[in-house]
């Protein structure tokens, strides 16, 4: 499984046992929770040898929407950063894109606001003026303003379906998936 801290960055560790029913990792382990770990430093494996759950983030998402949107952060975080490497602030904007998801009516903008953010800290966002991609004006100054934006601010947006459609599409031409 993948971990993700502000002093190390993504790193992959082994729970020992940790599918067992009984094991002492269930419920900790989930994808999205916040947890302290303590890890032995092995010279092949990083291995958890404790861990408690602070939140579990995924409980709390109550709409299929909220979770798809929630799932998909972890998927982007887990596709496109790089182990071992330290992402200043990773872990708040991870915590705040999920916190705002929780209680959003608009979970995917705040997916895509999140994918914009992300690719924005890791030097990878296009910029979207000399895109080779086709995008008009109006999705310009959209990706350009929730790049900028907070989650509170990106939430008043409205979007129409058609709209929502457009971006979705342009994001995943952007995330390749």
């Amino acid at each position: 499984m993948y971990l993700y801290s502000e002093e190390l960055g993504k790193i992959k560790a082994y729970a020992k046992g940790g599918r067992k029913i009984l094991s002492k990792f269930v419920g900790h382990i989930e994808t999205l929770n916040i947890a302290e770990v303590s890890l032995y430093f092995g010279p092949q494996k990083i291995i958890i040898t404790e861990i408690s759950s602070n939140e579990t983030l995924l409980k709390k998402a109550v709409k299929l929407e909220t979770l798809q949107s929630a799932l998909k952060i972890a998927e982007i975080s887990n596709a496109m950063l790089l182990e071992e490497q330290k992402y200043e602030n990773l872990i708040g904007l991870m915590k705040k894109a999920i916190m705002h998801l929780i209680t959003s009516t608009k979970p995917h903008l705040i997916y895509t606001a999140f994918a914009i953010k992300l690719m924005d800290k890791l030097g990878i966002v296009p910029d979207f003026k000399a895109s080779v991609m086709s995008i008009s004006e109006k999705y310009m100054k959209f990706f350009e303003f929730i790049k900028a934006k907070t989650f509170t601010e990106i939430e008043k947006i409205k979007t129409t379906k058609e709209e929502d459609v457009y971006i979705s599409k342009y994001l995943n031409k952007l995330l390749d998936f």
